[in-house]
């Protein structure tokens, strides 16, 4: 059985598609991101419709691309892309009118348990906190004894950062400076919780894990780090010079715009959550929604 899911996100849109082969066994057949910077079309808390259009676009692309592969149902969740705008139903409604697609939109509490049951089928992960920095939003749970408690959506990820205080590609240092104080800010009125063991999900946990690889000299395939190497990481790139430049156009070149201002909130949420070990993990939502919206099980 194929299922092909598309994440639509305030950042990217991406579709991935499956075999799944039991009820606890599945494989990434292949996926397709296409970056849609829907955040970028959010005027005064509203998508605006060239952001529906974009949307409309990128849904319609992919679905082309399912029929030629012989396959034409998708299913479609949004996050933060749509969740934190004040018009969410009218531009549901415009997406079904114009593709005939449903999108599902997702509370911030369900997307941190999702994430969480998706990195299951990384590891395990039965006393620890997950992270998951998204273009528009942040999502953070403690995990205990297997179960998850507390899940939070923070209201800031790597693409609002980006446009709330960058004016160009690169941040000033005083565009740095805001970043800065306001995910600080955002952090010391969340009850963030604390453990040792931290695992990250999403794509710029997992960007910034491979440049950290490179510039670490670890193996391609290593998933861990610690809080001190993500901060030192942090420091170089951040320092904004050819070394910079390199290693994002390198491994994350869709990202060029995003990850400094994406590291600079995994930073201090690592510090903040006072982490001894810091696990990227390679599955998270989209893996978490098709086991537990389509496939309806518990591990």
């Amino acid at each position: 059985m194929k299922y092909a899911i598309v994440d639509l996100g305030s950042n990217s849109v991406r579709l991935s598609v499956y075999h799944v082969q039991s009820e606890t066994a599945f494989e990434l057949l292949f996926s397709e991101k296409e970056m849609a910077g829907l955040a970028g079309y959010i005027q005064e808390g509203v998508l605006s419709q060239a952001g529906i259009a974009r949307a409309c676009e990128v849904l319609m692309q992919f679905r082309t691309l399912l029929h030629h592969v012989g396959m034409e149902e998708m299913y479609v969740f949004a996050t933060a892309s749509l969740r934190n705008i004040a018009n969410t139903a009218e531009a549901v409604a415009e997406i079904e009118k114009k593709t005939g697609i449903v999108v599902d939109v997702i509370s911030g509490e369900l997307e941190a348990q999702l994430g969480y049951y998706g990195a299951l089928h990384g590891t395990a992960l039965d006393d620890c906190v997950v992270f998951d920095i998204g273009g528009g939003s942040t999502e953070v749970s403690k995990v205990e004894n297997g179960v998850l408690l507390q899940p939070q959506s923070l209201p800031i990820g790597s693409l609002n950062l980006f446009h709330r205080y960058v004016k160009k590609i690169w941040p000033k240092k005083e565009e740095i400076e805001d970043i800065q104080q306001v995910v600080q800010a955002v952090l010391g009125q969340t009850e963030l919780p604390r453990k040792a063991m931290v695992c990250g999900i999403g794509g710029t946990a997992r960007a910034v894990l491979e440049v950290a690889n490179d510039v670490y000299e670890k193996p391609a395939d290593n998933r861990m780090l610690t809080p001190d190497e993500l901060h030192t990481l942090a420091k170089l790139l951040l320092k904004k010079g050819k070394k910079t430049r390199k290693l994002i156009l390198h491994h994350c070149p869709d990202r060029l715009h995003t990850l400094l201002p994406g590291i600079v909130l995994m930073d201090a949420l690592s510090q903040g959550l006072c982490g001894e070990t810091l696990y990227i993990s390679p599955y998270g939502v989209r893996e978490g929604y098709l086991c537990h919206r389509l496939l309806n099980h518990s591990t």
